[in-house]
C-alpha cells in the first residue's frame, strides 16, 4: 500500500499541505502519517538526571505530546476524521527535516508533503530551510505547498 507522510504544524501552509496529502490519500488509497515536531534541545529519550550531584538512577519522564502539540495534533485529528481518511499520528522532538526523512524512510513513503515556510536570507544561509532538506535527503517525491 502507498504511504504519504505530510509534515503538520500550525502554520497555514501546513494547513494546506495536509489538505492536498488528505487529497492525495483519498484518489489513491494511500496510507496517511501526519507528523508534528517540536524542537527540543535534549533528546527526550535520554537519562534526565542532569543537575543531580549524586549517583542517583535517572528518573525518565514519561513520553507524552508536549503541551504547544495538542492542540496542533487534534486540529490535525479533526480534519482527518471530517475528510473521512485513515491516519496515523506521530509527534517527534527534534530537527523537523530530520524527524520528516526517517518517518518517510522507516515507513516506506512514496510521497512526503510539507508546507513552504519562507525563510529570510540567514535562514537559508544556515539551512533553516525544511522542505529543501527533505527533497534533498527523503528518498521519495516531496511536495511543497504554498
Amino acid at each position: 500500500m502507498r504511504t504519504i507522510v505530510v509534515g503538520y504544524d500550525d502554520e497555514d501552509a501546513a494547513k494546506r499541505a495536509l489538505e492536498r496529502a488528505l487529497d492525495e490519500a483519498k484518489s489513491s488509497g494511500a496510507e496517511l502519517v501526519v507528523v508534528s515536531v517540536v524542537e527540543l534541545p535534549l533528546d527526550p529519550e535520554g537519562p534526565q538526571n542532569f543537575g543531580t550531584l549524586d549517583d542517583s538512577p535517572a528518573r525518565m519522564i514519561p513520553l507524552v505530546v508536549p503541551e504547544e502539540l495538542e492542540p496542533v495534533l487534534a486540529h490535525a485529528r479533526e480534519r482527518v476524521a471530517a475528510a473521512g481518511v485513515k491516519a496515523d499520528f506521530l509527534w517527534a522532538a527534534g530537527d523537523p527535516a530530520n524527524v520528516l526523512v526517517d518517518v518517510a524512510r522507516d515507513r516506506g513513503a512514496s510521497l512526503v508533503v510539507v508546507g513552504a515556510h519562507h525563510h529570510g536570507f540567514l535562514a537559508k544561509l544556515v539551512g533553516a530551510d525544511v522542505a529543501a532538506e527533505v527533497k534533498r535527503h527523503a528518498g521519495a517525491d516531496v511536495v511543497v505547498v504554498e
